[in-house]
């Protein structure tokens, strides 16, 4: 996948001494692809092995909860409109009733 993955490093591919120093070394955090399972970047949103898209363990409820929040609001609606278009028809018939006896 990578080329000269197996080849081994020259020395000039190595890391200086002064680039290891402990007052300027950044802390490299690494996690492990839920797809592949190589190890990746923590904060990388796409794994470069396997090409996977990384979803942070929050972003799924928060996608699904608004999911839920329409689903909710849309079935609101449905059964409000049901029952406003129910009604109206409930109340013409009523009317066509009383139209018909009082005739």
């Amino acid at each position: 996948m990578f080329p000269g993955k197996d080849k081994p490093l020259e020395d000039k591919e190595f890391p200086d001494e002064a680039d290891l120093a402990e007052d300027e070394q950044e802390m490299v955090l690494l996690s492990r692809c839920p797809a592949c399972g190589e190890l990746i970047y923590e904060d990388a949103q796409q794994c470069p092995h396997c090409k996977e898209w990384i979803v942070p363990p929050g972003q799924l409820w928060r996608q699904s909860r608004r999911w839920y929040v329409r689903a909710g609001l849309y079935l609101a609606k449905t059964i409000l409109i049901n029952w406003i278009v129910w009604l109206i028809l409930g109340a013409i018939a009523v009317m066509a009733t009383i139209w018909g006896l009082a005739r």
